[in-house]
């Protein structure tokens, strides 16, 4: 019954298509199937089925066509069917705009028109993309990002949304400008500098450029997010000079070194505020949010 409902769905999709128009209200639809299979079963088990090519059957409705995201901040904005994987950890909140809602509110908060923000470990771009629409047509969003994949799928979903404010630096970010060795997870929501250590899902590593973002050549920004699954600390130390002379805010998600982070935000001068909770980031858990707010600008 819901492979029958699938493909007349599908049918549906692929005529607008045709025709030059998908309207949304057939893209909120084919974004609910969608979210009906990712349902299904955990997406730790979507996932292996995926990798064994079990679920190639549904790739004519997964891997083709637009979505829509269905909630939240970024409510209305399209996402090209090609560069989302629904058996993805993320898959689920993106596509319903519960991914990350605290750190999207802090940059509610934080931002204004005309406003510049660096999003350092992008993965697809849909953070970028909520900032993009924060900070309007006289903004700018740059979007770090070392992934070949994630990459492409950024600049696609920008244009797609007709936010051109958005930009891909397609690096690392790291302690110094060069190169150095990415860890590629087939959840690329987890690829990782190798530095950082191994995964259970790791598929190949490869060499990609590196960029201290003290040496980004770009207008400073007012609010850095950063989510490098472990490498914080690496990129806090390519980043001091903007720290001490930018003061921009920053927005960190922990993967257990937040003694050490917050250590280095202290003595760079500035607070550091839980996003998740009461608790202190010192004390908290891995994956806790980090807002870091500069004593004096």
């Amino acid at each position: 019954m819901l492979f029958a409902i699938a493909a007349k769905l599908y049918t549906t999709q692929h005529r607008a298509a045709e025709s030059g128009r998908l309207a949304a209200p057939a893209r909120i639809a084919r974004t609910r199937l969608i979210w009906l299979l990712m349902r299904l079963l955990p997406h730790e088990r979507m996932g292996r089925l995926a990798a064994r090519g079990v679920l190639g059957p549904l790739r004519p409705i997964t891997a083709r066509g637009e979505l829509a995201i269905l909630g939240g901040l970024g409510v209305g904005l399209r996402l090209d069917a090609t560069t989302f994987d629904p058996w993805g950890a993320q898959a689920y909140p993106v596509l319903t705009g519960t991914h990350e809602i605290q750190v999207e509110q802090a940059l509610v908060r934080s931002l204004r028109a005309g406003d510049h923000v660096w999003d350092v470990g992008a993965n697809i771009g849909s953070l970028a993309l909520v900032a993009a629409r924060l900070v309007g047509e006289d903004g700018r969003v740059l979007a770090i990002e070392p992934d070949a994949t994630c990459a492409a799928a950024i600049r696609c979903n920008a244009a797609l949304n007709g936010l051109r404010q958005v930009e891909v630096i397609e690096a690392a970010a790291d302690r110094q400008s060069g190169t150095a060795e990415l860890l590629v997870v087939r959840d690329r929501l987890w690829t990782r500098l190798a530095s950082v250590g191994d995964h259970d899902l790791a598929e190949r590593r490869v060499t990609v450029p590196a960029i201290a973002l003290d040496d980004v050549d770009a207008p400073a920004p007012t609010l850095i997010k950063i989510d490098v699954e472990g490498a914080e600390l690496d990129v806090l130390a390519g980043m001091a000079r903007l720290l001490r002379e930018q003061r921009p805010l920053v927005v960190c998600e922990m993967h257990g070194r937040n003694a050490e982070f917050c250590a280095a935000m202290t003595q760079a001068g500035y607070v550091v505020e839980n996003l998740d909770g009461p608790e202190l980031v010192h004390d908290a858990g891995g994956n806790v949010h980090a807002l870091c707010t500069p004593l004096h600008g």
